[in-house]
């Protein structure tokens, strides 16, 4: 790349990386892809430990067949030829940290602002909606992750209880630990705050909910009602982060084509996979009232 913009709007670009620290991991997994797509037959039938008789018993998975096909993703920014030889760089280093920024983020924006709105109506790995009331158990009775209630003391235990009774696809209890987020909009940090912020109510009684969980508001939830209890505990999350290929930064200049016939050159970040749902069991989502 061209000196100038070694020392300008590469480092932008890592300046901008580093200003920002994504929430994603707090409730997706990161899964690193190594094909076209990939195919989650595993999720809902997670093994367990069981006293050895004889042989070993070999665990047979369920047939899902939940895909992530891998997307292609970019930001990039065109500049002209005769300000990069000119020096005059500077006024593209904002943009430079803000695709920075963008890179960093945009897992944010996709599960935060897509995949938690989008549950209630976008199938998960057992082919129902991933926020829905019917969620077939192995054995052949149903559950529930979803709730239409709004946040308050009330709604919250309820959801809190709906987690500690989940259930694996064998009948077996699902969530043996709780490491409790809850999930609001900015319309909701009020009440949310109110909920488990607080040590005493209005009233000065004990508040029961003080710190039973910890609060997220996430500015990629734009609707004012819903809110969302996720247990983060443990390593798979209920959603997923499928990374195929990252180029963070690279460049287009004097040897192409767009530089001899445009002379301009072009610069961006560029990604490759997909963000999609893992187990619901982990996860309790209402639209509120």
């Amino acid at each position: 790349m061209d000196t100038v913009l070694a020392k300008g709007l590469l480092t932008n670009f890592y300046e901008g990386w580093d200003s920002v620290t994504p929430q994603v991991d707090r409730i997706a997994m990161r899964v690193p892809s190594t094909a076209r797509s990939e195919t989650y037959a595993w999720l809902g039938s997670l093994p367990r430990m069981r006293k050895m008789r004889g042989e070993r018993i070999p665990a047979k998975l369920k047939a899902y067949s939940y895909t992530l096909v891998n997307e292609e993703y970019e930001s990039s920014i065109e500049v002209k030829r005769a300000d990069i030889k000119d020096d005059q760089t500077g006024q593209y280093g904002p943009l430079a940290r803000s695709i920075g920024e963008s890179a960093r983020l945009y897992p944010d924006e996709m599960v935060f602002g897509t995949l938690l709105p989008n549950g209630f109506t976008e199938l998960c790995y057992d082919g129902q909606y991933f926020f829905d009331t019917d969620h077939p158990v192995g054995d052949g009775t149903t559950q529930s992750n979803k709730l239409a209630l709004d946040l308050d003391a009330t709604n919250f235990a309820t959801a809190v209880k709906m987690l500690e009774q989940m259930k694996d696809d064998s009948g077996r209890p699902f969530n043996k630990q709780l490491d409790l987020l809850l999930v609001v909009g900015a319309g909701n940090r009020s009440t949310a705050e109110s909920l488990i912020d607080l040590q005493y109510t209005t009233g000065g009684m004990s508040n029961i909910n003080y710190k039973k969980a910890e609060l997220l508001v996430n500015p990629w939830i734009s609707d004012d009602d819903s809110w969302y209890l996720i247990n983060k505990s443990g390593v798979v999350k209920p959603f997923v982060v499928q990374e195929r290929e990252f180029i963070p930064f690279e460049a287009l200049e004097d040897d192409s084509e767009k530089a001899f016939w445009n002379k301009k050159y072009f610069y961006g970040t560029y990604w490759r996979g997909n963000f999609g749902y893992g187990l619901y069991q982990k996860a309790v989502g209402s639209t509120g009232a």
